[in-house]
């Protein structure tokens, strides 16, 4: 299968098959993976690439590097698609509550070693630390207002961060 790259830092990939005008079409869409991607990239340290799948011309996108078609779940490929599904829906403040709850659950995993009988690890630590990392001064990036991105970092902060040892 050969690919088509859309950016040269933190690659989109598309089927060679797949039009000029499709990938026209979809310009917001990938600028705003493309955004989301490097952020995610810069913040963990990691050099991860995406592939674009087109269905009815709507992108879905995977990771390269982790090929467990068809979703990989939990990845920065299904946070950019629920991100792009929560753009479509933006009128709807709902998604924000989405949004915080996917990183409550997150969160959950740092807050079962929250108790005195409980000790800390190496595994803790490095949760932790890779959760600052991702989370602090974040915000989905390319489509919300600079209100809702100053509201949710300020939301991350107080809700996530402040807990944290």
């Amino acid at each position: 299968m050969e690919y088509l790259k859309y950016r040269n830092v933190n690659i989109i990939l598309f089927d060679k098959d797949v039009s000029q005008e499709t990938i026209n079409k979809n310009a917001e869409n990938l600028n705003i993976a493309q955004l989301n991607l490097s952020d995610f990239n810069e913040r963990m340290g990691t050099n991860y690439d995406l592939i674009c799948k087109f269905t009815n011309e709507n992108t879905r996108f995977f990771l390269k590097q982790e090929l467990r078609y068809p979703e990989n779940t939990n990845t920065i490929a299904s946070q950019i698609n629920w991100l792009l599904m929560w753009k479509r829906e933006i009128s709807d403040r709902v998604y924000f509550k989405i949004f915080f709850n996917d990183i409550a659950r997150e969160f959950e995993e740092i807050n079962r070693y929250d108790s005195p009988y409980v000790q800390k690890d190496n595994v803790y630590y490095k949760m932790v630390d890779d959760f600052k990392r991702k989370y602090t001064d974040y915000a989905p990036l390319g489509f919300l207002s600079e209100d809702d991105e100053k509201y949710i970092k300020e939301e991350i902060n107080k809700k996530f961060l402040q807990k944290i040892n």
